[in-house]
């Protein structure tokens, strides 16, 4: 015998309430349509579950026997639910690109999907922001984390979710690593460290928006491939980032001077139905 399941519940809050107008208003339907749904209930069971009377509404010995194992069933089919659901999650990939896993927010993103979604396994790169649009298009990548002033390509959704203070790199012995804060212009002489074009074209554009906002075209260091703490600390440049950026010792971290806008970090994905909305709403904003 088949038996609706949705005639359970509504037997199961009948059960709790015996009383036909405070059930059908917890199930949000209309007394007389519930009276006509446990009939139809009855009907199935061949038994009458309620004894309706002018002193109120009582269950019958059927109703009796009945309502353990209506309470069971629902019981299992939310249980089978929920285990079907988590299963489900388990086996979902989320396929990231942070750029840097070395770098503040590409870490407090990562790491708010570990904690947030433990279900999800992260399949992390960091190609850059060229590939990573191009990865995103072709449905390669589920979500990006970039710069928010790339170029957003169309069908590419994005959301900034955090900015982050500037600072400069500098090696330890030069004459502003004791100063409080450094303003853009003290560094018009310098050798200035930018990544790859390839890589973050978006930053280095930053980088030279600050400094021609400062009144200079800065020079540019000419091993972009190297790393930028090992020339930083070799005094060999300096070197525009954000302040969270973490360098070793003998190099020193300061602020820059007000003026300076914060760096915008977003996150993009294309608009699709594999994107894990999950995803997007533990990103929403990061503190």
């Amino acid at each position: 015998m088949d038996v609706d399941l949705r005639l359970v519940r509504y037997f199961l809050v009948m059960s709790e309430e015996l009383h036909f107008t405070a059930a059908a208003r917890r199930l949000y339907v209309s007394q007389p349509a519930l009276s006509n749904q446990i009939r139809r209930l009855e009907t199935q069971l061949g038994a009458q579950l309620f004894d309706r009377s002018p002193r109120g509404v009582t269950l019958t010995a059927a109703g009796d026997a009945f309502l353990p194992h209506a309470r069971g069933a629902l019981e299992a089919i939310r249980s089978g639910v929920a285990d079907a659901t988590a299963a489900a999650q388990r086996d979902q990939v989320l396929r990231i690109d942070v750029l840097h896993t070395n770098l503040a927010t590409p870490r407090a993103v990562l790491a708010r999907l570990r904690d947030r979604l433990p279900s999800f396994r992260l399949e992390i790169t960091s190609r850059g922001t060229r590939e990573q649009q191009q990865r995103l298009l072709a449905g390669e990548l589920d979500l990006a984390l970039c710069g928010s002033t790339a170029r957003c390509p169309d069908g590419v959704m994005q959301r900034i979710i955090r900015r982050e203070a500037l600072g400069v790199a500098l090696p330890a012995r030069h004459p502003l690593a004791a100063a409080e804060s450094v303003a853009v212009r003290e560094l018009t002489d310098e050798l200035h460290y930018l990544p790859q074009d390839d890589l973050a074209p978006e930053w280095n554009e930053f980088v030279l928006a600050c400094c021609r906002t400062a009144g200079f075209a800065p020079r540019r260091h000419p091993a972009s491939g190297s790393s930028a703490a090992e020339l930083v600390k070799a005094g060999e440049c300096v070197a525009l980032g954000l302040l969270s950026t973490p360098y070793p010792p003998g190099v020193v971290v300061r602020p820059l001077a007000a003026g300076v806008p914060p760096y915008g970090w977003s996150l993009r994905w294309r608009d699709s139905p594999r994107t894990p909305a999950a995803a997007l709403a533990v990103l929403r904003s990061l503190d």
